[in-house]
């Protein structure tokens, strides 16, 4: 059922459901989709309309998203707050495609020299619910290490192993198709038809309030907008279990402004937050004799068909029209490092994604890689400045390199010199500036020079899963350590980052807990 906020009397109290999901967007939709027909009555507060689409939220709406960052950000991209999320039905995936790789291993546990943090799930639970997450992009098997059968729908052939690399293969895919890689436009029509749905559009929480104890969360306090200004009060109280899914910045915000509700002893609450940091042009290198036409279609990628059975159809682009009911994405290759490597050289997770000139004898470097959990780097609020709808304090993101992950920077961009110089490449330049210390980078905060730093729009870390209190702020369901009904939905709870896009890993959580919580309402 779809309702709008604004369609409620004044001062409303809302008690007849059982789960209330505040976001909607990639991990509220998906959890409330998983619920469909179960025994929860399930209430999705949306800040958008149901009408969003695309990248443009309503001025006033997205202005709430609006804060500050820390010094460092400012010299990255000052406008991060503004682009990176966006304040409408959907949330971001109304602006990107829905790109898709799953965590690695080590990706989940200690290295040390390079981290301390891992996660309390091994990677044998994150598979078994990985499959599910796949079909949210419409991607046929759950086969990412195939190589074999990405080499065939690719119509290419990775660069071949030899003694000493420190490197393997990976294939990410990518969703382009709006009506998947938006989420409230593949899901929506079947929540709004469901009976156990109720999803509320114009509908923000202010506050979440607890008992006496800060152990039980009591109701949430929210409002609608009207005409850019505070609309239709209303409180939603009686749940049995309530999940912020408003994304890894704005569910901190909203911890904060109820009182630190949640927070640890140690004071974990915004705290580890994580960005991948991304060099569009890092380096390049001449290669001789020019890299196999084969090998360079391998890492370009394809459009690719995969058939309901499973079974690669093609890898050419076809017609919509030809597609069927088959499986159609963009997939293609990258470099990544070895888990031997990471640990040898206590360095991050990274990918490098390789483009080519017309002839192969020329190959430019991206990079993208993995963030540190640093404590330094913090979601706060900024008392000084409030919003401009409903007066309440903004956000500060204050984002912070170490030297651990240039480290990792200018390690791996040795070790992709090591790995060409094997296979004929010389004349590797490096682009962008990788000595001096942590805050010592190439800056192009406009992006007018590809080799500058850039920060990812991946937030992730600052509600960071843990098997203790003392150690993080929700325990391996989801749940907040502190609070015995109050859920957590999205890359905040990552207590690490890899390298990889984390939507797939998203959708896995958010599917990991909706099973959770049908247990919970049984």
């Amino acid at each position: 059922m779809y309702l709008d906020a604004n369609s409620l009397p004044d001062g409303t109290t809302l008690s007849n459901f059982d789960v209330c999901i505040a976001g909607g967007g990639v991990a509220g939709l998906v959890i409330a989709s998983e619920l469909i027909g179960s025994n929860a009555r399930v209430l999705v507060l949306s800040n958008g309309q149901a009408t969003d689409a695309g990248p443009a939220p309503d001025p006033a709406r997205q202005s709430i998203y609006n804060g500050t960052i820390g010094p460092f950000m400012t010299k990255v991209r000052p406008e991060f707050l503004a682009v990176s999320r966006l304040n409408m039905y959907g949330g971001t995936s109304n602006h990107f495609w829905f790109n898709a790789y799953p965590l690695d291993q080590a990706d989940l546990e200690p290295r040390p020299g390079y981290r301390d943090a891992s996660w309390p799930i091994g990677i044998d639970e994150l598979n078994s619910y990985y499959p599910r997450a796949n079909r949210y992009g419409d991607y046929g098997p759950f086969n990412y290490r195939d190589i074999a059968f990405w080499s065939a729908a690719l119509h290419g052939q990775p660069f071949a192993q030899m003694d000493g690399d420190h490197f393997s293969n990976a294939v990410f895919r990518g969703q382009k198709k709006t009506n998947i890689s938006q989420f409230q436009t593949q899901l929506g029509g079947a929540l709004q038809a469901a009976g156990n749905v109720t999803v509320l559009f114009n509908a923000h929480v202010l506050q979440v309030a607890a008992n006496d104890s800060r152990s039980h969360v009591t109701s949430v306090s929210c409002a609608s907008i009207q005409d850019g200004k505070p609309g239709i009060h209303f409180t939603v109280d009686s749940c049995r279990a309530y999940v912020l899914a408003q994304g890894g910045i704005e569910t901190v915000r909203m911890l904060r402004l109820s009182g630190g509700l949640g927070d640890n002893a140690q004071g974990h609450l915004g705290s580890g937050f994580m960005l991948h940091p991304v060099i569009r042009t890092t380096a390049t290198v001449d290669m001789s004799p020019p890299v196999d036409p084969t090998v360079r279609a391998f890492y370009r990628g394809s459009e690719v068909v995969i058939g309901d059975d499973g079974q690669l159809v093609t890898g050419r682009v076809l017609d919509p029209l030809e597609l069927g009911a088959n499986h159609d994405f963009v997939a293609w290759g990258m470099l990544g490092p070895t888990a031997e490597a990471m640990a040898e050289n206590r360095i991050g997770s990274f990918h490098v994604l390789l483009s080519f000139d017309d002839t192969g004898e020329q190959i430019t470097l991206a990079y993208n890689w993995e963030s540190v959990p640093n404590p330094a780097s913090t979601i706060a609020l900024d008392q000084s400045q409030v919003d401009p709808v409903f007066g309440q304090p903004v956000v500060n993101v204050d984002w912070n390199v170490l030297e651990t992950e240039k480290r990792t920077l200018r390690v791996g961009l040795e070790l992709m010199e090591g790995f060409f110089k094997a296979r004929g490449g010389s004349n590797f330049q490096v682009l962008t500036k990788t000595d001096g210390g942590p805050e010592d980078w190439t800056f192009s905060p406009d992006f007018s020079d590809p080799a500058g730093l850039r920060p990812g729009d991946h937030h992730m870390g600052a509600l960071r899963m843990s098997a203790a209190a003392e150690d993080g702020i929700v325990d391996r369901d989801c749940r907040v350590h502190t609070v015995d009904n109050l859920f957590v939905a999205g890359s905040g709870v990552f207590p690490t980052s890899g390298s990889a896009n984390p939507t797939l890993t998203i959708v896995a959580l958010a599917v990991r807990l909706a099973d959770h919580l049908k247990t919970v309402i049984q």
